[in-house]
């Protein structure tokens, strides 16, 4: 982000802290969100067929693969994929089945492999996807004679600004990524996380719809009450700037500090040292910046009220390698567990609010608007002709 926009936006939040407001703009009253949104499986198979399987999602970041041989697997929708670092230094995304029975290639999370040999009859692919080794091939001549045409099935597969994105049409995107990312895409580019160091990766399964972890994290108005001991006493109330980029979303959160800038040069004013910046990367990715470190959330739905979130945090590999820091950057970091499960205690909660039937919908208020944003995304996803 550029110095004058950061400008800007401290320019704005100083003014909601000494008004005692936040930002509103363009919402004049509440949005009220259909509690079948999260709870009929005909529209979550829509979901998964009109966004999930034809937009460009972020699966990871560039430091779980730290070399060649580097992979990870997961699933979009039905779709198995396995993510890896060629020998060439590029990353592939295929298709986790095996060319000859159809069997799950890689059950494992993660890892690292010179080849990937199916467990069923050890067909084996090398880290570009190529088929390599076939046991007893002269009872498949034609795949002996060309193992070319048996390769796994390669998906789309690019990286931006240290992130990785797939699509798991098996087509390309309809544009090309930067202008899809859009500003969050310069954003996260100009932020430098594609030299950030992994750490503390896990995968959490959720009984909750996959829409939930995004109308908690879109929002600070609920800081004050869920996480009143944890970052409440560093952050300003409820207060907050919003802005989207076509679907994808900038919130950004000022610490208390930031009353400070008041008697400070504009010159030297840092928008990441005074706050919080959450971006969602639509539809699926939550990332929190805070200085020299960030929390990552990948998250994928396994039916209409189940869904996984993959986490890892960020840090700056100046942080990473120095002792005198860790004692710092580990401390942070365990506050960012504590907040997310802070978090997951109330989406799990609402999960059971929404099955109760007690609501025919939610209310989002003027000031959790880019809940709204996020919403009215997937409902033009759904209703745009295909």
């Amino acid at each position: 982000m550029d110095h004058a926009s950061q400008v800007r936006i401290i320019e704005e939040l100083l003014a909601f802290e000494e008004q005692r407001t936040t930002d509103m703009a363009g919402q004049d009253h509440e949005y009220h969100n259909p509690v079948s949104v999260y709870t009929d499986p005909s529209r979550f198979e829509a979901e998964v067929d009109r966004i999930w399987y034809r937009t460009p999602l972020a699966v990871g970041h560039v430091g779980e693969f730290p070399r060649a041989g580097a992979f990870k697997s997961l699933s979009i929708g039905k779709v198995p994929l396995l993510v890896v670092r060629g020998k060439d230094d590029r990353i592939r995304a295929f298709v986790n089945v095996c060319r000859h029975r159809g069997t799950v290639l890689v059950e494992e999370p993660e890892g690292r492999a010179n080849a990937f040999a199916c467990p069923y009859h050890a067909w084996t692919y090398g880290q570009d996807g190529a088929l390599r080794h076939v046991p007893d091939d002269f009872g498949f001549p034609t795949v002996a004679s060309a193992k070319d045409d048996y390769g796994l099935r390669e998906l789309w597969c690019q990286e931006h600004a240290g992130f990785v994105y797939v699509q798991a049409d098996g087509s390309a995107p309809e544009r090309p990524l930067g202008d899809w990312l859009a500003d969050v895409g310069t954003d996260l580019r100009d932020l430098g996380l594609d030299d950030f160091v992994c750490l503390d990766a896990s995968r959490a399964p959720h009984p909750v719809n996959w829409k939930l972890p995004f109308d908690i994290f879109l929002e600070n108005y609920h800081t004050k009450f869920t996480h009143r001991k944890t970052i409440y006493p560093v952050f300003l109330s409820n207060v907050a700037m919003f802005d989207h980029f076509g679907p994808h979303i900038r919130c950004v959160l000022p610490r208390r500090e930031i009353t400070e800038l008041r008697h400070i040069d504009r010159s030297k004013w840092d928008l990441v040292e005074q706050s919080t910046i959450l971006y969602v990367v639509w539809p699926n990715t939550m990332i929190a910046v805070l200085p020299e470190h960030a929390a990552v959330w990948h998250v994928y739905p396994d039916g209409v009220g189940h869904c996984t979130l993959h986490f890892y945090a960020l840090l700056a590999r100046r942080l990473h390698e120095s002792e005198a820091e860790q004692e710092t950057w580990k401390k942070s970091l365990k506050v960012v567990q504590r907040v997310k499960r802070e978090d997951a205690e109330r989406f799990l909660s609402i999960q059971r609010g929404l099955e109760s039937g007690a609501n025919p919908a939610l209310t989002f208020g003027r000031y959790e608007k880019a809940i709204s944003w996020f919403h009215q995304s997937i409902e033009e996803a759904l209703t745009r002709d295909h």
